[in-house]
Protein backbone atom coordinates (compact mmCIF):
# COMPACT_ATOMS: atom_id res chain seq x y z
CA UNK A 1 0.00 0.00 0.00
CA UNK A 2 2.81 2.30 0.91
CA UNK A 3 5.79 3.01 -1.06
CA UNK A 4 8.22 0.65 -1.21
CA UNK A 5 6.63 -0.51 1.46
CA UNK A 6 6.91 1.51 4.05
CA UNK A 7 5.36 3.69 6.33
CA UNK A 8 5.49 7.40 5.33
CA UNK A 9 6.25 9.82 7.62
CA UNK A 10 4.17 12.30 9.80
CA UNK A 11 1.01 9.71 8.87
CA UNK A 12 -2.54 10.69 9.60
CA UNK A 13 -5.14 8.32 10.42
CA UNK A 14 -8.41 9.60 9.62
CA UNK A 15 -11.75 7.37 10.37
CA UNK A 16 -14.81 8.44 9.13
CA UNK A 17 -17.63 5.87 9.97
CA UNK A 18 -20.62 6.83 7.71
CA UNK A 19 -22.58 3.65 6.42
CA UNK A 20 -25.17 2.92 8.83
CA UNK A 21 -24.06 4.86 11.38
CA UNK A 22 -26.21 7.60 10.89
CA UNK A 23 -29.32 5.65 13.06
CA UNK A 24 -27.23 5.95 15.64
CA UNK A 25 -25.69 9.31 15.44
CA UNK A 26 -25.26 12.56 13.85
CA UNK A 27 -22.33 12.17 11.47
CA UNK A 28 -19.84 14.53 10.93
CA UNK A 29 -19.83 15.84 7.00
CA UNK A 30 -16.79 15.51 5.40
CA UNK A 31 -15.61 19.01 5.84
CA UNK A 32 -15.22 18.44 9.41
CA UNK A 33 -12.79 15.80 9.02
CA UNK A 34 -11.10 17.97 6.42
CA UNK A 35 -10.92 20.85 8.72
CA UNK A 36 -9.81 18.36 11.24
CA UNK A 37 -7.25 17.23 9.28
CA UNK A 38 -5.57 20.28 8.74
CA UNK A 39 -5.54 21.06 11.97
CA UNK A 40 -4.15 18.35 13.51
CA UNK A 41 -1.19 18.93 10.81
CA UNK A 42 -1.19 22.55 11.50
CA UNK A 43 1.61 24.60 9.39
CA UNK A 44 1.73 23.15 5.60
CA UNK A 45 -1.01 20.81 6.05
CA UNK A 46 -1.90 23.01 2.29
CA UNK A 47 1.65 23.19 0.92
CA UNK A 48 3.97 20.38 2.11
CA UNK A 49 3.05 16.22 1.00
CA UNK A 50 0.99 15.30 3.35
CA UNK A 51 -0.06 11.11 3.97
CA UNK A 52 -3.35 10.31 5.01
CA UNK A 53 -4.98 7.07 6.18
CA UNK A 54 -8.22 6.52 5.09
CA UNK A 55 -10.02 4.46 7.47
CA UNK A 56 -13.58 3.74 6.38
CA UNK A 57 -15.99 1.39 5.25
CA UNK A 58 -17.88 3.60 3.10
CA UNK A 59 -17.22 4.38 -0.33
CA UNK A 60 -19.14 7.78 -0.48
CA UNK A 61 -16.78 8.83 2.16
CA UNK A 62 -13.52 8.29 0.43
CA UNK A 63 -15.02 9.55 -2.86
CA UNK A 64 -15.89 12.97 -1.02
CA UNK A 65 -13.01 12.99 1.05
CA UNK A 66 -10.43 12.64 -1.83
CA UNK A 67 -12.65 15.25 -4.22
CA UNK A 68 -12.16 18.13 -1.18
CA UNK A 69 -8.51 17.26 -0.06
CA UNK A 70 -5.92 19.88 -0.36
CA UNK A 71 -4.13 18.69 -3.58
CA UNK A 72 -0.74 17.88 -2.02
CA UNK A 73 -2.29 15.16 -0.06
CA UNK A 74 -1.48 11.85 -0.64
CA UNK A 75 -4.67 9.19 0.37
CA UNK A 76 -4.20 5.75 1.15
CA UNK A 77 -7.10 3.38 1.81
CA UNK A 78 -7.72 -0.53 2.60
CA UNK A 79 -9.84 -2.64 4.38
CA UNK A 80 -13.55 -3.43 3.34
CA UNK A 81 -15.79 -1.20 1.62
CA UNK A 82 -19.66 -1.75 1.05
CA UNK A 83 -21.33 -0.54 -1.62
CA UNK A 84 -24.14 -0.21 0.34
CA UNK A 85 -22.94 0.85 3.18
CA UNK A 86 -25.95 2.98 4.34
CA UNK A 87 -27.91 -0.04 4.57
CA UNK A 88 -25.58 -2.79 5.13
CA UNK A 89 -23.41 -2.21 8.57
CA UNK A 90 -20.23 -3.64 9.42
CA UNK A 91 -21.88 -6.76 10.91
CA UNK A 92 -23.79 -7.72 7.65
CA UNK A 93 -20.85 -6.82 5.64
CA UNK A 94 -19.07 -9.71 7.78
CA UNK A 95 -21.81 -12.49 7.16
CA UNK A 96 -22.11 -11.35 3.33
CA UNK A 97 -18.46 -12.05 2.97
CA UNK A 98 -17.89 -15.17 5.18
CA UNK A 99 -15.73 -13.19 7.45
CA UNK A 100 -13.48 -11.69 5.10
CA UNK A 101 -14.34 -8.08 5.50
CA UNK A 102 -13.68 -8.86 9.20
CA UNK A 103 -9.91 -9.45 8.51
CA UNK A 104 -10.02 -6.79 5.65
CA UNK A 105 -11.07 -4.76 9.14
CA UNK A 106 -8.16 -5.97 11.28
CA UNK A 107 -5.47 -5.50 9.05
CA UNK A 108 -7.27 -1.46 8.74
CA UNK A 109 -7.04 -1.75 12.12
CA UNK A 110 -3.16 -2.60 12.30
CA UNK A 111 -2.61 0.23 9.69
CA UNK A 112 -4.48 2.93 11.05
CA UNK A 113 -1.68 2.54 14.23
CA UNK A 114 1.29 3.60 12.31
CA UNK A 115 0.08 6.90 12.30
CA UNK A 116 1.30 9.77 14.02
CA UNK A 117 -1.99 11.52 14.36
CA UNK A 118 -5.35 10.76 14.45
CA UNK A 119 -9.01 12.11 13.63
CA UNK A 120 -11.53 10.27 14.95
CA UNK A 121 -15.01 9.88 15.91
CA UNK A 122 -15.13 8.58 19.25
CA UNK A 123 -18.98 8.28 18.99
CA UNK A 124 -18.15 5.45 17.07
CA UNK A 125 -16.96 1.75 19.23
CA UNK A 126 -14.14 1.67 16.08
CA UNK A 127 -12.51 4.79 16.56
CA UNK A 128 -12.96 4.35 20.42
CA UNK A 129 -11.04 0.65 19.59
CA UNK A 130 -8.28 3.00 17.57
CA UNK A 131 -7.81 5.46 20.14
CA UNK A 132 -7.36 3.05 22.98
CA UNK A 133 -5.05 1.32 20.90
CA UNK A 134 -3.15 4.58 20.25
CA UNK A 135 -3.02 5.72 24.03
CA UNK A 136 -2.11 1.96 25.85
CA UNK A 137 0.08 0.49 22.97
CA UNK A 138 1.18 3.08 20.54
CA UNK A 139 1.91 5.99 22.87
CA UNK A 140 3.82 3.56 25.61
CA UNK A 141 6.55 2.04 22.81
CA UNK A 142 6.65 5.65 21.73
CA UNK A 143 6.69 8.23 24.92
CA UNK A 144 2.86 9.80 24.40
CA UNK A 145 4.28 10.49 20.59
CA UNK A 146 0.74 10.27 19.10
CA UNK A 147 -1.83 13.01 18.64
CA UNK A 148 -5.89 12.69 18.29
CA UNK A 149 -8.76 15.39 17.17
CA UNK A 150 -11.78 13.96 18.58
CA UNK A 151 -14.62 14.78 15.56
CA UNK A 152 -17.36 13.70 17.89
CA UNK A 153 -16.60 13.32 21.17
CA UNK A 154 -18.69 10.40 22.58
CA UNK A 155 -16.27 8.22 25.14
CA UNK A 156 -18.22 7.72 28.51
Amino acid sequence: MFPRGIVPPNLVTVHIRWGDKGSEMELAGISEYLVATQTIIGVGWDTEPQHIYLATEDPLAIQEFKAQMSPNWTVYVSGPTTANAKTTGPGKGAVQTEGQDGLDSLAALLISLEADKYVLTTESNWSRLINELRKNVVDRRCGDCTVMFDVRPGEW
